[in-house]
Formats: C-alpha cells, sequence, structure tokens
C-alpha cells in the first residue's frame, strides 16, 4: 500500500468526517472517495477510531510542536500576551488554516467530533494536550500572580473554548455581519489578533467573587 493511498485516505476522512461527522461517515463512502478499500484502511490504521485520530494527529501535532518553540523562545519576563500568542497564533499559521488565510475545513471535524464525543476522543485530546497545558499555565501564573492556579487552569480552558468556538464560526459570523450591510474581515490574521486582544484580557482580570447565593434563587 502506498503512502498516497494512507494521504487519500486521510483527506477523504478529513472531508467527510466535516461535511457529516464521524458516526455517519461509512467506511464504504470513505473508500470511494479515497479510491481505495477497506483493506487499505486496515493496512494503515486498523480501525476507523484509529483513521479519525490519525486526521486530527497530522494537523494538531505541528502546531504544537511550534507552540512549544514559541514557549521555549520566549524571555522568562514575557507578558500574557506574549504567552497567549504563542498559544493561539500557531493554530491560524499552521494546520488549521488555509494558505490564503481562510479557515481550514478541518476546523469543522473538530467541532462535529466535539459535539460527537466519540469514546476514543477525551484520551486522545487528553494525550495530545496535557504537558502543554501544564507548560503554558506555569508561565501565566508568572505573569498573573494574583491568581490562584485553579483559576489559571479554567480561564485557559475558556481561552481554549473561544478559540474553538471561532475556528467552527468565523465564516458564519461574517456573513451575519454582510447581509447586514457590514464587512467583517475574517482572515486568519485578522481573527488571531482579535482573539488574542480578548484571551489576554479574560486571563489577567481580578480574581473572581464567589456568586451571591440568593441572588441565582
Amino acid at each position: 500500500m502506498s503512502t498516497d493511498t494512507k494521504t487519500a485516505l486521510l483527506d477523504a476522512a478529513e472531508e467527510l468526517f466535516a461535511e457529516q461527522g464521524f458516526a455517519a461517515t461509512s467506511m464504504r463512502e470513505l473508500t470511494q472517495r479515497a479510491a481505495a478499500n477497506i483493506a487499505a484502511v486496515n493496512y494503515h490504521f486498523g480501525s476507523k477510531a484509529d483513521l479519525a485520530k490519525e486526521v486530527l494527529r497530522r494537523r494538531i501535532e505541528p502546531i504544537n510542536r511550534e507552540r512549544a518553540r514559541r514557549l521555549d523562545a520566549l524571555p522568562d519576563e514575557a507578558p500574557a500576551r506574549d504567552v497567549l500568542r504563542a498559544f493561539l497564533e500557531p493554530v491560524f499559521s499552521g494546520g488549521a488554516c488555509e494558505s490564503d488565510g481562510s479557515v481550514h475545513g478541518f476546523c469543522r471535524v473538530v467541532g462535529r467530533l466535539n459535539v460527537e464525543q466519540p469514546p476514543f476522543l477525551r484520551e486522545f485530546f487528553a494525550e495530545q494536550f496535557r504537558g502543554l497545558a501544564h507548560r503554558f499555565t506555569r508561565r501565566l501564573a508568572d505573569c498573573a500572580p494574583h491568581l490562584p492556579p485553579e483559576t489559571l487552569w479554567w480561564r485557559l480552558h475558556f481561552v481554549v473554548g473561544a478559540l474553538a468556538h471561532t475556528l467552527m464560526n468565523a465564516h458564519l459570523i461574517a456573513s451575519i455581519r454582510e447581509a447586514e450591510g457590514v464587512v467583517v474581515p475574517h482572515d486568519a490574521a485578522t481573527i488571531a489578533g482579535e482573539l488574542i486582544a480578548f484571551a489576554t484580557g479574560g486571563v489577567l482580570a481580578p480574581e473572581p467573587h464567589p456568586l451571591d447565593p440568593e441572588a441565582t434563587k
């Protein structure tokens, strides 16, 4: 089996998962689009779930390597904005974006899988992001000594949520505003800049006050 067949299967899986999700994509559809056969899937990946992991891995790993490289290059006194830039910008300059700067269809794959939550997804994401999340949280703690570690973990979680929502819905937001006669730039560089500014403000916000139990009744 050639590496071209493996790439064709990955490309076909990425397209189909983006279009209709993991569960709804049949192996027959997948192999037809890739001009391959079931034996090729078994040979290269072993299962549909392992194929989906590889679809994710080939985009995520280069991004995470670039995140780590940028984090290592930052001086010890780097502000939170630069730490968050090292975390967010590689997504827009790497595998999540097309060569013209538009958001890649791969982002819809991540969005659909997050909604479907197939059994393999949680542990796969933990393997991909656990160590990197610890590293970024430690650097953010140096930038925000007024915040306890658990608060910083939540805030990085919220940053990831904002990133995922942005990647999945950037074109929708732009089309809504354009229907109102407002042109909203939605190229990768503009979106990245806006998100970095938003994330910096959120991470550095004062420590939250507990909710008033009476106000929630």
